[in-house]
């Protein structure tokens, strides 16, 4: 922001012979804080209410008459900014000299304007506004990046940087994080009996009673389609089966009707696994084969693999194991 942009126009300036008593009088009378004093249209000094007080006690004590010449009181070649000057500049100026009146010239040193201590203030406060409006929108300039639109939960941009920082925790604790792959049931078939939107709808459902069934540490992510992303850190792979038991319940308590599935409600297929390497991406497809497991055993199932090996690479003797609860 620039002067030219708060300064207030001189509509008044005073010549350096007119009285004290004169240019007092305007002053009162404009209600103004401060005059310029110019000759042919080039600031020659400045007088403020400071100065006016100063001068009413030295009347007082008869040091100085009414009728004398601004020119001899005021205070001579003030401080003049250029109209260009930015407003940090000015308040750093301001703030050192300990000015509240800054003449303002043009590119020929003629006066265009003043900015008090007022508009200084004003200008800073709007400059601060603009500063929190940009923060604000920055902020959910962010939200919208790592939010998915649907469901609100967040999506695979926000899912990659915690499950970094889930790994990373594991790996330096020597602790297991576990994740699971949550996949809806006959999805497709959903869509096409009841539509689209409805689709849409029960995925935002889905999404909310995920939330709800959390706990504290544990995060839900829209992982893509029908799947979502469930991400327990500092958890072993029997407590993570606890809570993908609790998670695949949640849904099937909902009761969301589903006449083209066999089960006849909406259900979940769940894929579990472990690790404790910075390696999530391994975990992941751990996971995927056990959804994939959880599919083949007849959906709203959990199925889980066993944790990675110390090594970081998979171990082919050991196959995904599943629960086949009934539905409640």
């Amino acid at each position: 922001m620039k002067l030219k942009e708060i300064m207030s126009t001189i509509e008044t300036f005073y010549k350096p012979d007119d009285t004290l008593i004169d240019v007092a009088k305007s002053l009162a009378e404009k209600h103004h804080s401060c005059g310029l004093i110019c000759e042919y249209d080039k600031p020659m000094g400045i007088i403020t209410e400071r100065d006016i007080v100063r001068l009413l006690s030295n009347l007082a004590s008869a040091h100085l008459e009414f009728d004398v010449p601004i020119k001899d009181v005021m205070t001579h070649q003030p401080i003049c900014l250029d109209a260009e000057t930015e407003l940090v500049d000015a308040l750093d100026l301001a703030k050192n000299h300990n000015l509240r009146h800054l003449p303002v010239v043009d590119s020929t040193q003629r006066l265009v304007g003043v900015v008090t201590s007022t508009d200084l203030v004003k200008a800073y406060l709007i400059t601060l506004d603009k500063n929190i409006m940009l923060e604000n929108q920055n902020r959910k300039l962010h939200i919208l990046s790592i939010e998915d639109p649907l469901t609100g939960l967040p999506n695979r941009r926000a899912m990659s940087m915690d499950l970094r920082h889930a790994a990373a925790v594991a790996r330096r604790r020597a602790e297991s994080y576990s994740i699971a792959i949550i996949d809806l049931d006959y999805f497709k078939k959903y869509n096409d009996h009841y539509g689209h939107r409805a689709g849409d709808e029960a995925l935002v459902e889905i999404a909310k009673t995920l939330r709800n069934n959390l706990r504290e540490s544990e995060k839900i992510f829209r992982y893509g389609g029908e799947e979502f992303l469930f991400l327990m850190p500092a958890t072993s792979i029997e407590a993570a089966l606890i809570a993908a038991q609790r998670i695949r319940q949640a849904i099937a308590d909902c009761e969301f009707p589903h006449i083209e599935s066999p089960l006849g409600l909406l259900t979940v297929s769940i894929g579990v696994a472990s690790g404790t390497s910075d390696n999530w991406e391994f975990v992941i497809e751990q996971a995927d084969t056990a959804l994939y497991d959880a599919k083949e055993n007849g959906r709203n199932t959990v199925c889980f693999t066993e944790p990675i090996t110390e090594s970081g690479f998979w171990d082919f003797s050991r196959s995904s194991q599943s629960y086949r609860p009934s539905l409640n």
